[in-house]
C-alpha cells in the first residue's frame, strides 16, 4: 500500500459531511476517493473528483479503496463492516461499534483473521473537558475519587417527519446514540465496573428511548451518566468529587460548534474553549473549601485520524481499540437488563 490511504465513505449524512469529511481533509495522508449514497449526489460538492457508488458490492469490487469509514444507522454497521473487512478492506466504524457484543466478537475476529485495522470513531476520547478531567485525576488534588456524574443533555420536541435515531429500529434511541460516548469515557479512566444499574425512559411518547440514568458501581466508586432530550435547563457536563475537593464543569466540548460553522482544525482557535466555560476546582486548604477556575485544555478530533494512519501505514496501535469499544456495547446490553428487571447487574 502506498503512502496514501485512499478512503472510502458508506452514507453521506451528518456525520460523514460535518465530523469525518472536514477531518479527513485536514489531516495529511488520507484521499477520499469513494462514496456509497444510495440516491443523492452531494458528496460531489465536497470533493472535485469523487466517485458515487450505490451499493456496496461495486464499492468493495475497487482494489484501490484501502480504508472504509461506516457513517450509516447503528443496525447496518455490524453487516456492512463483515462485509468491508471480509473483502480485505481498514475499517473505520461510527459509534456504536455494533448492537451486541456478539456482533463486535465477531468483526474483532474477522478484522484479526485479515490482518486489517479495525477502530471505532469514540470522537470524545479527544474532547478538551474530558482530557483535563483526566489531568485533574491524575494530579491527585482532588484525593481519593468517589463520585463521577457525566451527562449530555439536549431540548428537542419530538418531530412529524421521523429520523431513524427515534424509530423503533435496532440501535436507535438515545441509549445508543449519546450513551457510547459517556461510557467509553467513563471505562477510559476506571476501567470495568461491578455491576450495573439503569433506569430507561420515553419521556415523548415516541417510538425511541428518549431518556436514560445508568448507574455504575465501583469498590469505592460511583459513576452516574444521564441523558436526556428534554432538558431545557443547564446541566453541569461533569461533577467530580474526591474526599479533598471537587470539580465541576458546564458547557460541552466546542468542536462539534466548530464544525458545524464551517470551522477545521487546521484554523487558529481550534478546540479552544471561552473563559467563561471553564470549570471550577474545589479544593479543601486547612477546612476551607477554596474555589479556582481550571482552564480547558484544547482538544482535536483529527488526532483520531493521525493515530489511525499511523496504525495503517506504520503498523502501530489503532486510535480505539475495538475490544475497548465492545466494552461499551457490554455495558450498554447490560443496562438493558438492569432497566427490564429493575435490579443491578452483575459484570
Amino acid at each position: 500500500m502506498s503512502q496514501t490511504v485512499n478512503t472510502a465513505i458508506i452514507g453521506y449524512g451528518k456525520s460523514a459531511k460535518q465530523f469525518h469529511v472536514p477531518l479527513l481533509k485536514s489531516v495529511p495522508g488520507f484521499k477520499v476517493t469513494t462514496v456509497l449514497q444510495r440516491s443523492k449526489d452531494d458528496a460531489l460538492h465536497d470533493f472535485d473528483k469523487i466517485n458515487i457508488v450505490r451499493n456496496l458490492k461495486d464499492l468493495l469490487k475497487d482494489d484501490s479503496i484501502d480504508l472504509v469509514i461506516i457513517t450509516t444507522p447503528n443496525h447496518l454497521h455490524y453487516e456492512q463492516a463483515f462485509d468491508c473487512l471480509s473483502a480485505g478492506k481498514h475499517v473505520v466504524v461510527e459509534k456504536p461499534f455494533t448492537i451486541s457484543t456478539d456482533q463486535s466478537e465477531k468483526l474483532i475476529r474477522v478484522a484479526r483473521e485479515r490482518g486489517r485495522v479495525l477502530t471505532v470513531f469514540q470522537n470524545r476520547r479527544w474532547d478538551g473537558d474530558y482530557l483535563t478531567l483526566k489531568k485533574i485525576i491524575e494530579e491527585g488534588s482532588l484525593g481519593n475519587i468517589l463520585e463521577f456524574e457525566s451527562s449530555y443533555n439536549r431540548f428537542r420536541r419530538l418531530k412529524e417527519g421521523e429520523v431513524w435515531k427515534e424509530s423503533a429500529l435496532d440501535g436507535s434511541g438515545i441509549l445508543y446514540d449519546l450513551a457510547p460516548h459517556l461510557i467509553d469515557q467513563a471505562l477510559q479512566i476506571f476501567g470495568l465496573p461491578e455491576a450495573v444499574f439503569a433506569d430507561i425512559r420515553f419521556q415523548r411518547n415516541g417510538k425511541a428511548d428518549d431518556w436514560f440514568s445508568i448507574e455504575l458501581f465501583y469498590s469505592n466508586l460511583k459513576v452516574t451518566l444521564k441523558a436526556g432530550m428534554l432538558v431545557s435547563d443547564p446541566t453541569p457536563r461533569f461533577i467530580l468529587r474526591g474526599d479533598q475537593g471537587a470539580y465541576v464543569k458546564y458547557g460541552m466540548d466546542v468542536q462539534e460548534g466548530q464544525l458545524a460553522s464551517g470551522m477545521n482544525p487546521a484554523q487558529k482557535g481550534w478546540g479552544v474553549e471561552p473563559e467563561s466555560d471553564h470549570g471550577i476546582l474545589y479544593t479543601n486548604v486547612d477546612g476551607i473549601i477554596q474555589e479556582k477556575p481550571i482552564k480547558t485544555l484544547s482538544g482535536n478530533y483529527a488526532d483520531f485520524y493521525l493515530e489511525l494512519r499511523e496504525a495503517i501505514v506504520n503498523k502501530q496501535d489503532p486510535p480505539v481499540e475495538p475490544e475497548s469499544a465492545k466494552n461499551v456495547i457490554k455495558i450498554i446490553e447490560r443496562a438493558i437488563e438492569s432497566n427490564k428487571s429493575q435490579k443491578s447487574i452483575r459484570i
